[in-house]
């Protein structure tokens, strides 16, 4: 998968450069970094560090992501408890889009009893070869953006037949790059929309929707395409 990562952000940032930097770049063509940050408690930006370096390194040793997490949150939540108390508030946890998601992959379970699975085997067929990745990545993206992109990888992974490993890496590519089209279609975008929301900031839903689908084609396309390369 190293090559297929390599086309995903070469396809990123030639159209963040064309759709972004290209036109709203500062006089001169430089960029002005901003001042480097720096943690107003050194030891809690360390516990935190030290939390997603636990939680890495356990999923790295095959350790249970459920236990993993639980370790590495407790340390965190530790941090926060003994040196900066007041910031831990029932509003940080985004119980709206935990309802959200749980909901979805209740709903897609159900619907698959009733059809969804077939309609799925379906959309990726049995093809071989280019076109069958293809329509395996393309499956997945169109997944993600009508429902959301871990219930549709779900899906997409029981229909397709064991050993089946490019077209199953195809639909995890669709399914990891074909979500940046719908706002609701990747848990990281629903999450990116809460802090942004949280932040004050606002979000031009129409042009998100519109240059993030350009990336979701191009960019599922290119991928696959090195994904077959390699295959």
């Amino acid at each position: 998968m190293a090559l297929p990562q390599v086309a995903a952000l070469v396809v990123t940032m030639a159209l963040l450069w064309y759709a972004w930097w290209r036109r709203e770049r500062p006089a001169g063509g430089r960029f002005a970094a901003p001042p480097r940050h720096v943690p107003a408690d050194p030891v809690l930006h360390r516990t935190a560090l030290a939390g997603c370096l636990l939680f890495v390194a356990g999923i790295l040793a095959g350790v249970e992501i459920g236990l993993a997490s639980t370790v590495a949150t407790a340390l965190v939540l530790l941090g926060f408890v003994v040196r900066s108390p007041a910031t831990l508030r029932p509003g940080l946890v985004p119980l709206r889009l935990l309802l959200f998601v749980t909901g979805l992959f209740l709903v897609v379970q159900t619907l698959g009893r009733y059809g969804l699975d077939d309609l799925v085997a379906g959309l990726l067929g049995t093809d071989g070869g280019a076109l069958g990745a293809v329509r395996a990545g393309g499956t997945g993206a169109l997944l993600a953006n009508a429902v959301n992109n871990l219930p549709a990888y779900l899906a997409g992974e029981s229909a397709l037949p064991d050993g089946d490993g490019t077209r199953l890496l195809a639909l995890l590519i669709g399914t990891n790059i074909g979500p940046l089209a719908a706002p609701w279609a990747s848990l990281a975008t629903l999450l990116w929309f809460e802090r942004c929301r949280a932040a004050g900031v606002a979000v031009r839903v129409t042009r998100f929707v519109v240059t993030s689908t350009v990336l979701a084609v191009t960019g599922t396309l290119a991928t696959v395409g090195a994904l077959l390369l390699v295959s």
